[in-house]
C-alpha cells in the first residue's frame, strides 16, 4: 500500500514538473527576440559642377519584434546564385558556392536592438566594397550575428544591375590614359 502512495506522489510530481516546463517554454517563446533583417541599395547623385559622380549606399535595418533587447556582434552579406542557377547546379551535380562579405561598420554605430525597436545603418560603398560585391553572384542576403552566437538571416534579394563593378582609379568606371600609364 505504501508503495502505491509513493508512486502516485511521484507521478503527480512528474506531471507538475512537466507542466512547469511547458509554461516556461511558452513564456520563453513569447518574450524571445524576433529579428527581421532587411537590406537595400541606394544611389545618390549631387548635381554640383565638381561632384557629378553618384554615391552608393547600403542600408541595413534590423527590427526587433520581441520583448527582449539583443546585442549585435557583426553584419555580414552572403552572395549567392539565383534559384534557377541553384537548380541548374544541383542537376549538374555541382557544389553551390557562396561568397561572404563583412562590411565595415562605423565605430560609433549602435549595435543593440531594443525591445520592439531596431537599428538602421547606412553605409557608403567604396571601391573595396565593390570588389567584394563583384563576385559574379546575382543575389544576396544580409545577416547579423548576435552576441549569443546565433545568426539571423534576411531574405534573398537581387543585386541591383545598376550597381557598378570595380571602378578604375579615375572613379567613373573607365580607365583613362593616366590610369594606364600609372599601371604600366
Amino acid at each position: 500500500m505504501a508503495d502505491n502512495v509513493a508512486r502516485i506522489i511521484a507521478g503527480a510530481s512528474a506531471a507538475f514538473t512537466a507542466s512547469s516546463m511547458a509554461i516556461s517554454y511558452a513564456t520563453y517563446r513569447r518574450v524571445r527576440p524576433r529579428l527581421k533583417v532587411r537590406g537595400s541599395f541606394a544611389s545618390v547623385t549631387v548635381h554640383e559642377p565638381d561632384e557629378g559622380e553618384p554615391s552608393y549606399y547600403l542600408t541595413v535595418s534590423v527590427r526587433n519584434h520581441g520583448q527582449t533587447a539583443v546585442k549585435i556582434k557583426q553584419l555580414s552579406v552572403e552572395l549567392g546564385d539565383s534559384s534557377i542557377e541553384r537548380i541548374r547546379k544541383h542537376l549538374m551535380r555541382r557544389r553551390r558556392s557562396h561568397h561572404y562579405w563583412f562590411p565595415r561598420l562605423p565605430e560609433d554605430c549602435v549595435m543593440e536592438a531594443d525591445a520592439f525597436g531596431g537599428v538602421r545603418w547606412s553605409l557608403v560603398l567604396d571601391d573595396l566594397d565593390f570588389s567584394s560585391l563583384d563576385s559574379g553572384k546575382s543575389h544576396l542576403r544580409m545577416a547579423v550575428e548576435l552576441s549569443s552566437g546565433v545568426t539571423i538571416q534576411g531574405r534573398w534579394i537581387r543585386k541591383p544591375d545598376w550597381l557598378p563593378a570595380v571602378r578604375g582609379a579615375s572613379g567613373n568606371g573607365q580607365l583613362s590614359f593616366d590610369d594606364l600609364t600609372a599601371q604600366g
